[in-house]
């Protein structure tokens, strides 16, 4: 395959909308910026967002460029039923909330490494906040590459021009607006995305035969017919059990902890407001992720008949290469922009999440004395600064950019996570506990993944090189170190343990609505017990031998 057969043919055209998009996108930014000044209105645009558009903003941000492009190439090159890891990411918000988003929320806290700093002290929220850089860099760096894959397409320019341009405009727009502008923009990326996904998708559809293209979520039924009796082996569940389970505790649980979509919670006007979020989110998200399902099998249905082969790099490109086959130029520009959306929409949270923990929590902490001006010049210098290492770590980029995206998912389960859904539910888990089970666990983590020790790597082939297997073994060990730990503290260091128990017996309890405290409500140790038994067969399950 050449490069003419997946460039658009009118560059004019493509360029055009994406420049169109790019300034309303900049007009947001620019009129966002008027009204931000302070802090709140930097980091958590001023707490006034209602339902409907933090719904869109944080499904937005949830989408990333892999929806298109790396998710659809895995189910193009490996034959995976994604439709199984959507189950699992549409649980993300809704968990979110209920087990610590309006704690969080009646905390007053910008990110969740606010939260642990406030719960467990300082050196516990620089921990954390090393680990949310680094799986937010990683994050990133998947959207980076996708975006400049994108404008490889519009341009035909080299990769490396490609990801300069793309990285320059993304930052430039997102540092203006801040988080107000990023979640206005946010809202309009996803009705774009929606648009640019279903609707090309449905005329796809239709010109393959699909009765069912009018609702293109589900409308590949016609042709699963033909594409078994090309490929009979195509909605087989190629792995074993634990690959599956792995997804749902590397997808699921890391989930819980990424910041960009604590932080949606956290923007809204009233917590009433952001559980209203949750119904929307899920019909948005489960939209786009049914329609990505669908572009991948019919991807998968051209490709066969055709009797084409892709490589891993063309199959990154199989949403456009679709759209070229069976659409218009025009159509296919504007599919470009819904791409270039879903990778600006995810960048865009992620350098706000960046920003917010250098500029906040970080500088904040070390300086608590700054003027409010300074804060948000720290802010900003945060935001442009996270744009320019991202640009330079996706220079080499892997061959799948989902890769990272995977990989940054295990490492927050296992290293994020655990301190603090039990921080915010068990007054028993403390400072030591915390810090042995995120520090000792996420390095773990790191150590079994294939990118660091290859033959340490858990699974072979496709299992070791998603990377996510390993959270089979290293988010089990992140709770039960984390438990084990902070009570066998409370046993051995009683007269360190007792005051720092009290003072999380107060944060809790006021966090959780209550306005007395009282020692019987978040104190008792017997489930924390019974949660550690139950992730005892999972790590067990996690370190016997894989099957090829």
């Amino acid at each position: 395959m050449t490069e003419s057969d997946w460039q658009i043919q009118n560059i004019w055209l493509g360029l055009g909308i994406t420049l169109a998009v790019f300034a309303l996108y900049y007009l947001v930014a620019l009129f966002s910026r008027q009204k931000t000044h302070d802090s709140a209105d930097l980091y958590l645009a001023g707490r006034s967002v209602g339902p409907l558009v933090n719904s869109l903003a944080a499904s937005s941000t949830w989408m990333s460029v892999a929806t298109f492009l790396g998710v659809v190439a895995l189910i193009q090159q490996l034959h995976l039923p994604f439709v199984y890891m959507w189950i699992q990411l549409i649980l993300s918000v809704p968990l979110l909330v209920l087990l610590y988003g309006a704690s969080l929320y009646r905390m007053g806290a910008f990110t969740s490494v606010h939260f642990v700093q406030q719960r467990y002290g300082q050196r516990a929220g620089y921990l954390a906040a090393g680990w949310m850089l680094l799986i937010m860099l990683m994050y990133m760096v998947g959207q980076f590459i996708g975006v400049a894959k994108v404008f490889e397409v519009l341009l035909g320019l080299p990769y490396t021009s490609s990801l300069i341009i793309s990285a320059l405009v993304i930052t430039g727009y997102i540092t203006i607006g801040g988080m107000k502008g990023a979640t206005y923009n946010d809202a309009i990326q996803m009705v774009i995305m929606m648009l640019a996904l279903l609707v090309p998708l449905a005329a796809i559809l239709k010109a393959m035969g699909a009765s069912g293209y009018w609702f293109p979520p589900l409308g590949y039924g016609d042709l699963t017919d033909v594409l078994l009796e090309r490929i009979p082996t195509f909605f087989d569940l190629k792995f074993e059990p634990r690959f599956y389970l792995a997804l749902f505790v590397a997808l699921t649980i890391g989930t819980l902890g990424l910041p960009q979509l604590a932080q949606r919670v956290l923007t809204s006007d009233s917590i009433r407001s952001a559980r209203r979020v949750v119904p929307w989110f899920c019909l948005w998200v489960g939209l786009m992720f049914l329609g990505t399902y669908a572009m991948g099998v019919a991807g998968v249905y051209h490709f066969a008949l055709i009797g084409q082969d892709l490589s891993p790099e063309a199959a990154d490109k199989t949403t456009l290469l679709l759209n070229l086959a069976y659409n218009p130029d025009w159509v296919s520009a504007f599919v470009i922009a819904g791409v270039l959306a879903a990778g600006v929409s995810t960048i865009a949270g992620l350098m706000i999440g960046v920003a917010t923990i250098v500029g906040h929590d970080i500088v904040g902490s070390l300086r608590p004395d700054l003027s409010e001006i300074k804060r948000l010049r720290y802010g900003y210098l945060a935001l442009a600064g996270t744009g320019i290492v991202s640009l330079l770590v996706s220079l080499n980029p892997p061959a799948f950019l989902i890769t990272s995206i995977f990989w940054a998912f295990g490492l927050c389960a296992t290293a994020v996570t655990p301190m603090i859904v039990l921080g915010v539910w068990s007054t028993r888990i403390n400072i030591w506990g915390a810090m042995t089970g995120s520090a000792v666990a996420g390095l773990l983590y790191i150590l079994l993944s294939p990118y660091v020790f290859p033959g340490l790597s858990i699974g072979s082939g496709i299992i070791a090189n998603l990377g996510y297997s390993v959270a089979l073994i290293s988010v089990p060990v992140g709770f039960i170190l984390t438990i084990a730990v902070s009570l066998l503290a409370e046993r051995m260091l009683p007269d360190l343990a007792a005051p720092e128990r009290a003072r999380a017996q107060e944060l809790v309890e006021r966090i959780h609505g209550w306005a007395t405290v009282t020692r019987q409500r978040y104190d008792g140790s017997r489930w924390l017990l019974i949660l550690c038994a139950l992730w005892l067969p999972v790590l067990v399950w996690g370190m016997m031998p894989w099957s090829p």
